[in-house]
């Protein structure tokens, strides 16, 4: 059986998750006091739709790995701004453009961030794997046997 995790943990394991993906400004706010509707927002960003989809996915196959399947995911016909409901935390990956609009990050300002782990190391893991699979920057090393 599963151990429970508590909205920490998963809100720990969805920024892990999405800066394995290469997300920036990953920040987790604590808002049980000020709303019922969660205990805790993830934010972040995605460069592209693409990117969007990638983090959203990994973020679930994360969540899904501990035991915690997103009950809801919205705004994932265009990638724009999504929103992945857990249990106790909501994810939201945007694009740069959206999240300045809207500036969630600022609307709860007032509530105290959580302190996340280094989300450094899971970056540089994806970077390298990238790296690794990128095909040759020279396109005549591609071609073979013509002289």
């Amino acid at each position: 059986m599963v151990e429970k995790l508590d909205p920490r943990q998963l809100a720990e394991i969805a920024a892990q998750a999405a800066a394995s993906k290469l997300a920036t400004d990953v920040v987790a706010i604590d808002v049980h006091e000020q709303t019922i509707i969660t205990d805790i927002f993830v934010i972040c960003s995605a460069d592209n739709p693409r990117q969007a989809r990638a983090i959203m996915n990994e973020i679930d196959h994360a969540c899904h790995d501990a035991g915690a399947d997103p009950t809801t995911i919205e705004g994932n016909d265009e990638f724009r701004w999504v929103l992945m409901e857990l249990p106790g935390v909501i994810v939201h990956i945007f694009l740069a453009e959206e999240r300045e609009y809207y500036g969630l990050a600022r609307l709860w300002n007032d509530c105290p961030r959580i302190e996340l782990p280094d989300l450094e190391e899971a970056a540089q893991a994806e970077q390298a794997r990238v790296a690794v699979q990128e095909p040759p920057q020279d396109a005549a090393s591609l071609i073979v046997g013509l002289d």
